[in-house]
């Protein structure tokens, strides 16, 4: 199972950076892909971005982007000069859902995973998908239910995968995870 890095869904449009801050002086933007892949950002033409505290909204076509180290600079139409670039500092950068570029089977998108009901193996329901980690080696899933939260590394020893029916992610954790991750000892759980 791959998880794609991208953040959360907000009305049909996904979260993919934040602007970090002005960048020279004709007013490029440095963003923080949330996918760790700066790269990204190529196929993207148009970007909303999102003054999240006040709900200040803003659409720029994308003129050019190239990738700095982990950050991507932003070249917008219709943004010019260091001072207008500045004033979008801790903006989030959003696209429509549709502009996502296709995934392949086993793999999900962060925001298609929040809220999918887990169940293990074994068929016992753990709750549901509250939010991920994403960490150096794997992300982990954190799956909150039943008075208890367990962190499931999201790797292939560890995710089955959907469900046949396709409503919930089938997960077999080594043995003493759960039991681990809910706060018990090991056999104090099925």
């Amino acid at each position: 199972m791959e998880i794609l890095d991208v953040g959360v869904a907000h009305d049909g449009q996904i979260a993919v950076g934040k602007v970090v801050k002005a960048h020279g002086i004709k007013g490029e933007l440095k963003v923080y892909p949330f996918s760790g892949n700066p790269d990204d950002f190529r196929g993207y033409t148009l970007l909303t971005l999102v003054e999240t505290g006040h709900g200040l909204t803003r659409s720029y076509a994308v003129e050019k982007s190239r990738p700095l180290g982990n950050l991507v600079l932003l070249e917008l139409a219709g943004l010019s000069g260091r001072s207008a670039a500045e004033a979008l500092r801790g903006w989030e950068v959003r696209i429509d859902r549709e502009l996502l570029p296709s995934r392949g089977p086993e793999t999900f998108y962060w925001h298609e995973l929040v809220g999918l009901p887990v169940i293990s193996d074994g068929g016992r329901e753990l709750g549901r998908i509250t939010s991920l980690l994403a960490t150096p080696a794997h992300d982990i899933l954190v799956i909150t239910g039943g008075g208890a939260e367990y962190l499931i590394p999201a790797i292939d020893a560890c995710v089955a995968g959907l469900a046949p029916d396709g409503n919930s992610l089938v997960v077999t954790p080594p043995p003493g995870l759960l039991e681990m991750n809910a706060g018990g000892t090991p056999g104090d759980a099925s």
